[in-house]
């Protein structure tokens, strides 16, 4: 008899083990928590960019990488942004954190360009000369969403006589760590 009641116990435990499995895979993962998210809380990494450059040129002149990044938690509480960018050596350059409010947009530039010039959200990085670099960027929410493009940091952001607006950058492709749940990007 006890040899059955062994069994039947090794056999609810290994019924039960998956479906605790599944679970814990369809919950938090990391540090992704149910609460809202906001600043002071751990950060995530939510991409990375490879082909960071910059020319080493001064202030609107020559060519910059620039990074923008849009919060839109629930929560509708600020959030922590961080990047962290690297030379082709791996050398960390830079390693910045702004507290960006919810649905606001904040640029980073790797040195001051005419086209991204919004003085309270503009962030210069002042990494000088990069050749392929890479930047990791983090937020305290996973609803944050960021893209990055090189840029001619001379360029205005205007309308010439056709009506085409000038060309200023070249986008740069980024990997999605921690993704929002059902969004494909």
């Amino acid at each position: 008899m006890k040899l059955f009641g062994w069994s039947l116990a090794a056999a609810a435990t290994i019924l039960v083990l998956p479906a605790h499995a599944i679970d814990m895979e369809s919950g938090p993962r990391g540090n992704i928590t149910s609460g809202p998210a906001a600043v002071g809380d751990a950060e995530l990494i939510l991409y990375r960019f490879p082909g960071v450059t910059d020319n080493g040129g001064a202030a609107n002149t020559g060519v910059a990488t620039s990074f923008h990044c849009t919060t839109f938690d629930t929560a509708a509480v600020d959030q922590t942004v961080r990047i962290v960018i690297r030379g082709s050596t791996g050398v960390n350059l830079v390693n910045i954190a702004a507290t960006v409010p919810h649905l606001n947009t904040v640029t980073f530039s790797t040195h001051p360009t005419v086209v991204f010039q919004d003085a309270g959200a503009t962030q210069n990085l002042n990494t000088g000369f990069i050749g392929q670099g890479t930047a990791a960027i983090a937020a305290t929410s996973i609803n944050v969403i960021c893209t990055a493009m090189i840029v001619d940091a001379a360029a205005p952001n205007t309308v010439h006589d056709a009506g085409n607006p000038t060309v200023v950058g070249v986008p740069l492709r980024g990997v999605r760590f921690n993704p929002i749940p059902g969004a494909q990007e």
